[in-house]
Protein backbone atom coordinates (compact mmCIF):
# COMPACT_ATOMS: atom_id res chain seq x y z
CA UNK A 1 0.00 0.00 0.00
CA UNK A 2 1.18 3.41 -0.84
CA UNK A 3 1.71 7.27 0.87
CA UNK A 4 -1.30 7.79 -2.09
CA UNK A 5 -3.56 4.74 -0.93
CA UNK A 6 -2.96 5.43 2.60
CA UNK A 7 -3.81 9.20 2.05
CA UNK A 8 -6.61 8.49 0.27
CA UNK A 9 -8.25 5.72 3.20
CA UNK A 10 -7.70 7.96 5.55
CA UNK A 11 -9.44 10.83 4.00
CA UNK A 12 -12.58 8.49 3.06
CA UNK A 13 -12.48 7.45 6.92
CA UNK A 14 -12.20 11.05 8.22
CA UNK A 15 -15.18 11.80 5.23
CA UNK A 16 -17.18 9.26 6.62
CA UNK A 17 -17.67 11.10 9.69
CA UNK A 18 -19.58 14.40 7.80
CA UNK A 19 -22.48 12.20 7.64
CA UNK A 20 -22.85 11.18 11.06
CA UNK A 21 -22.66 15.32 11.31
CA UNK A 22 -25.58 15.78 8.89
CA UNK A 23 -27.76 13.58 11.17
CA UNK A 24 -26.65 15.58 13.77
CA UNK A 25 -27.56 18.68 12.26
CA UNK A 26 -30.50 17.77 10.74
CA UNK A 27 -31.80 16.54 14.41
CA UNK A 28 -30.79 19.92 15.34
CA UNK A 29 -33.12 21.53 12.59
CA UNK A 30 -35.98 19.86 12.96
CA UNK A 31 -36.10 20.43 16.86
CA UNK A 32 -35.61 24.21 16.26
CA UNK A 33 -37.74 24.62 13.64
CA UNK A 34 -40.63 22.54 15.33
CA UNK A 35 -40.35 21.92 18.96
CA UNK A 36 -39.30 25.85 19.23
CA UNK A 37 -40.53 27.18 15.98
CA UNK A 38 -36.71 28.98 15.38
CA UNK A 39 -35.32 27.42 12.14
CA UNK A 40 -31.96 27.64 11.26
CA UNK A 41 -30.09 29.64 8.26
CA UNK A 42 -27.19 27.35 8.38
CA UNK A 43 -28.58 24.06 8.47
CA UNK A 44 -29.43 22.75 4.61
CA UNK A 45 -25.91 24.40 3.33
CA UNK A 46 -24.00 23.02 6.12
CA UNK A 47 -25.30 19.65 5.62
CA UNK A 48 -25.10 20.25 1.56
CA UNK A 49 -21.50 20.99 1.76
CA UNK A 50 -20.62 18.02 4.37
CA UNK A 51 -21.93 15.69 2.08
CA UNK A 52 -20.36 17.09 -1.25
CA UNK A 53 -17.36 16.85 0.93
CA UNK A 54 -18.13 12.97 1.29
CA UNK A 55 -18.98 12.15 -1.71
CA UNK A 56 -16.03 13.92 -3.36
CA UNK A 57 -13.79 11.52 -1.83
CA UNK A 58 -15.49 8.56 -1.99
CA UNK A 59 -14.53 7.63 -5.59
CA UNK A 60 -10.55 8.06 -4.39
CA UNK A 61 -11.37 6.19 -0.80
CA UNK A 62 -13.08 3.14 -3.19
CA UNK A 63 -10.09 2.82 -5.32
CA UNK A 64 -7.76 3.06 -2.60
CA UNK A 65 -9.60 0.13 -0.95
CA UNK A 66 -10.34 -1.59 -4.10
CA UNK A 67 -14.19 -2.01 -3.03
CA UNK A 68 -15.46 -0.18 -6.86
CA UNK A 69 -18.25 -2.31 -8.24
CA UNK A 70 -17.43 -5.04 -10.54
CA UNK A 71 -19.40 -7.44 -13.04
CA UNK A 72 -17.00 -10.43 -12.22
CA UNK A 73 -19.08 -13.30 -14.11
CA UNK A 74 -16.50 -13.49 -17.06
CA UNK A 75 -13.69 -12.64 -15.78
CA UNK A 76 -13.20 -15.09 -13.15
CA UNK A 77 -12.95 -17.64 -15.44
CA UNK A 78 -10.83 -16.18 -17.58
CA UNK A 79 -7.41 -14.34 -16.51
CA UNK A 80 -6.42 -12.97 -20.21
CA UNK A 81 -10.38 -11.37 -20.22
CA UNK A 82 -9.19 -10.59 -16.50
CA UNK A 83 -6.28 -8.54 -17.60
CA UNK A 84 -7.90 -7.10 -20.64
CA UNK A 85 -11.09 -5.85 -18.49
CA UNK A 86 -8.90 -3.72 -15.81
CA UNK A 87 -6.59 -2.27 -18.67
CA UNK A 88 -9.66 -0.85 -20.30
CA UNK A 89 -11.64 -0.14 -17.12
CA UNK A 90 -8.67 1.85 -15.78
CA UNK A 91 -8.08 3.64 -19.14
CA UNK A 92 -11.48 4.09 -19.75
CA UNK A 93 -11.32 5.90 -15.72
CA UNK A 94 -8.12 8.10 -16.57
CA UNK A 95 -9.70 9.40 -19.61
CA UNK A 96 -12.90 10.50 -17.90
CA UNK A 97 -11.10 11.69 -14.65
CA UNK A 98 -8.60 13.78 -16.81
CA UNK A 99 -11.58 15.53 -18.36
CA UNK A 100 -13.66 16.05 -15.41
CA UNK A 101 -10.42 17.46 -13.68
CA UNK A 102 -10.34 19.97 -16.47
CA UNK A 103 -13.87 20.97 -16.25
CA UNK A 104 -13.87 21.05 -12.55
CA UNK A 105 -11.00 22.95 -12.60
CA UNK A 106 -12.54 25.72 -14.79
CA UNK A 107 -15.45 25.66 -12.50
CA UNK A 108 -13.11 26.46 -9.37
CA UNK A 109 -11.46 28.95 -11.34
CA UNK A 110 -14.89 30.65 -12.44
CA UNK A 111 -16.11 30.21 -8.66
CA UNK A 112 -13.22 31.20 -6.48
CA UNK A 113 -11.21 33.57 -9.04
CA UNK A 114 -13.74 36.39 -8.42
CA UNK A 115 -13.08 40.14 -7.95
CA UNK A 116 -16.23 42.92 -7.12
CA UNK A 117 -15.24 46.08 -8.63
CA UNK A 118 -13.74 47.78 -5.72
CA UNK A 119 -11.33 45.09 -6.32
CA UNK A 120 -11.94 42.85 -3.32
CA UNK A 121 -12.22 39.11 -3.55
CA UNK A 122 -15.58 37.71 -3.78
CA UNK A 123 -15.86 34.14 -4.28
CA UNK A 124 -19.30 32.48 -5.87
CA UNK A 125 -21.74 32.69 -3.15
CA UNK A 126 -25.45 30.45 -2.70
CA UNK A 127 -27.71 33.23 -2.53
CA UNK A 128 -29.63 31.98 -0.12
CA UNK A 129 -30.41 33.85 3.55
CA UNK A 130 -26.76 32.85 4.25
CA UNK A 131 -25.14 33.81 1.21
CA UNK A 132 -22.07 31.70 1.94
CA UNK A 133 -19.36 30.75 -0.74
CA UNK A 134 -20.24 27.28 -0.25
CA UNK A 135 -20.33 26.61 -3.87
CA UNK A 136 -17.54 27.66 -4.51
CA UNK A 137 -15.20 25.88 -2.22
CA UNK A 138 -17.33 22.60 -3.13
CA UNK A 139 -16.13 23.36 -6.94
CA UNK A 140 -12.06 23.49 -5.45
CA UNK A 141 -12.80 20.17 -3.45
CA UNK A 142 -14.36 18.58 -6.54
CA UNK A 143 -11.50 19.29 -8.77
CA UNK A 144 -9.16 18.09 -5.47
CA UNK A 145 -11.30 15.07 -5.38
CA UNK A 146 -10.78 14.41 -9.00
CA UNK A 147 -7.08 15.01 -9.15
CA UNK A 148 -6.57 12.36 -6.25
CA UNK A 149 -8.66 9.69 -7.84
CA UNK A 150 -6.86 10.03 -11.11
CA UNK A 151 -3.74 9.98 -9.69
CA UNK A 152 -4.73 6.56 -8.08
CA UNK A 153 -6.11 5.31 -10.97
CA UNK A 154 -2.74 6.56 -12.88
CA UNK A 155 -1.18 4.08 -10.01
CA UNK A 156 -2.71 1.50 -10.70
CA UNK A 157 -2.00 1.68 -14.35
CA UNK A 158 1.62 1.93 -13.84
CA UNK A 159 1.82 -0.85 -11.01
CA UNK A 160 -0.70 -2.83 -12.90
CA UNK A 161 -2.80 -3.93 -9.65
CA UNK A 162 -6.35 -4.29 -9.46
CA UNK A 163 -8.45 -1.17 -9.31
Amino acid sequence: MTILDRFALTLGRLTAWCFAAIILIMVYEVVARYGFNAPTTWAHETSVLLAAFGFVFGGAFCMAEGTHMRISFLVETRPRLARFSNALSLTAGAIYLVGLCYASWRMAEKALWRFSISGEWDPERSGSTLNSPLPAYLNALLFVGCALFLLLVLQRMVSKRKP
